[in-house]
């Protein structure tokens, strides 16, 4: 089971380098999206990588107060 994990992040971190290529900068939605959570946040420096970090927990099926306390810990 960790090696299925393990292969699986392996790729996906493949897949995650070749879009990063492609846009760099998270888009205005996203920024958005994460501010709600953290809107004391400074996220000028975020890549797009991370944004795609932020966002999966947001999206995820956690409490509201867990997302929050999860992105605002990420970015500090």
């Amino acid at each position: 089971m960790k090696r299925t994990i393990a292969l699986a992040l392996i790729a996906a971190a493949g897949f995650a380098g070749t879009a990063q290529a492609i846009t760099t900068s998270p888009s205005a939605n996203d920024l958005h999206v994460i501010r709600n959570y953290a809107p004391q946040a400074d996220l000028s420096d975020l890549t797009k990588s991370e944004a795609n970090a932020l966002l999966a927990i947001i999206n995820s099926g956690g409490s509201e107060g867990s997302k929050t306390f999860k992105v605002r810990s990420m970015l500090q």
